[in-house]
């Protein structure tokens, strides 16, 4: 199963979805997806806004997606400029200077349904990406397209169904 977007174009009729990441048959298919199973972790308990972007990093890690010095990156980035969204939606991601520390692109999936306090919000997701040069824009066009109705965005809130969360950004 492979990681899917619409890519959406001016007319129409030029629709066409487009894996985010292809394998190769070197790299197994699920080394080559940017979202696993494993990725997802759902029913979290509060943390504070730096506990979150640091399991998120973790979690990049412990993946394969980034080294180690990947983690203090995403906390940079955080204080240069916050990675809260709105609407509920974190996206911490590591600074310009950290791409050499991402081995493949990647996004895992935090749910923390009472929230995580950020600067301008509350987070209930915390999508933490790695993007290879600059697949990380790619990744986050296609994160914030998959979310933009509201019905799913509220339900990936407070989902118990791994597979929903998997579906979402599968579809």
């Amino acid at each position: 199963m492979g990681f899917f977007f619409k890519n959406k174009k001016k007319n129409k009729e030029e629709e066409t979805v487009t894996p985010v990441v292809e394998t190769t048959p070197e790299v197994p298919a699920k080394e080559g997806m940017i979202l696993v199973r494993e990725g997802i972790k759902l029913g979290l308990p509060t943390v504070s806004m730096e506990e979150a972007i640091v399991a998120a990093g973790e979690l990049l890690r412990d993946l394969g997606y980034v080294d180690d010095d990947y983690i203090p990156a995403m906390i940079r980035r955080n204080e240069e400029a916050s990675v809260y969204m709105g609407l509920g939606l974190a996206i911490p991601h590591g600074t310009e200077d950290a791409k050499r520390d991402v081995k493949r692109s990647g996004i895992i999936v935090m749910q923390y349904p009472d929230g995580v306090e950020f600067n301008g919000g509350t987070a209930q997701l915390v999508i933490g990406i790695a993007g290879v040069g600059d697949e990380h824009l790619e990744i986050l066009g296609q994160i914030t397209e998959a979310v933009t109705e509201e019905e799913i965005l509220e339900e990936l809130k407070k989902t118990t169904d791994v597979d929903y969360v998997l579906n979402t950004f599968t579809n």
